[in-house]
């Protein structure tokens, strides 16, 4: 509206609408005569008026642009907070879980990583995370979540590790049955795997594990401390080649889409093999030879 004061046009018409405002007071009370032509004249003088202001209240087409794009560029930032209220939302969701974890396991340590990057030649959904060997990260630390174990540590330089999981069958886990307290070895399976199943096998045939029954490590084996969630039976089942069984498990994370990690580098038993659960001393055995291919050069 101050812009609009300041045209000369728009001085010079409200000039002319002040005569004629004039002139009709002058016609109803001096020249009744003239008041119907002057009202004529000053109906078309205040509808043109009319019009003119609001054409010159308008903006332009330059001034609705620049709006626009003002309003484009305030919307792009307003979209961008939000993405990023939502990964922080999601961040400190994670970092609550994980401390929960740790309250709970005050004897472990642990690094929390980030999934960077998947093996695409890997069937058994291998992934790669941002931390390393400066970390403290070694070969064949155990990697969880807070849904549990997912995998474990084969190789790492000084900022990265690769980790492969439950699904592959190079990975050996001594398991047994919270329940029953059945023991065997939790290994991939290549029929399995893509619908985010793994194996217990080894199991003994006298077993008394059931469907629905919880699976979690042994600890015995000395790589994985004891009491990790891995995931609940799906069924059991007869191996076709040796007759032995078998049982199916669903780990309780979905490792095919694993995002954020622990890697527990350090806990109270680590080392320590109890004999008396010989499955789980095999899956470490064989956890450390099938890992030799994997160790870092000097």
């Amino acid at each position: 509206m101050k812009n609009l004061w300041q045209k000369n046009s728009f001085k010079a018409f409200t000039a002319v609408i002040a005569v004629v405002c004039v002139v009709s007071l002058i016609c109803n009370f001096g020249y009744p005569f003239l008041s119907s032509g002057t009202n004529l004249l000053t109906k078309g003088l205040f509808q043109v008026s009319a019009a003119v202001t609001d054409s010159f209240s308008k903006p332009s087409y330059e001034e609705l642009e620049e709006k626009a794009e003002a309003l484009e560029e305030e919307n792009a930032q307003l979209r961008s907070q939000l993405a990023d209220y939502y990964d922080i939302k999601t961040e400190n969701e994670q970092l609550w879980k994980f401390y929960d974890i740790k309250k709970e396991n005050p004897s472990y340590t642990y690094v929390p990583a980030t999934v960077i990057r998947r093996d695409a030649n890997d069937d058994f959904y291998s992934f790669t995370i941002d931390a390393g060997d400066s970390m403290g990260i070694k070969v064949n630390d155990p990697v969880i979540t807070e849904n549990g174990l997912v995998g474990m540590v084969v190789r790492c330089d000084a900022s990265t590790a690769k980790v492969k999981t439950l699904l592959s069958p190079e990975i050996k886990v001594g398991a047994e049955d919270v329940k029953t307290e059945d023991i065997g070895i939790i290994t991939g399976n290549a029929e399995l795997c893509d619908n985010n199943l793994t194996t217990l096998t080894k199991i003994s045939s006298e077993n008394t594990m059931e469907q629905g029954n919880v699976i979690a490590t042994s600890g015995a084996g000395g790589l994985f401390p004891p009491n990790l969630i891995i995931g609940k039976i799906k069924e059991i089942s007869f191996d076709d080649y040796d007759a032995t069984k078998y049982a199916v498990v669903e780990p309780y994370e979905d490792i095919r889409r694993v995002q954020g990690v622990l890697v527990i580098t350090d806990f109270e038993s680590k080392g320590q093999i109890t004999l008396d659960k010989s499955a789980d001393a095999k899956a470490s055995e064989e956890n450390t030879s099938a890992q030799e291919e994997y160790q870092p050069t000097t």
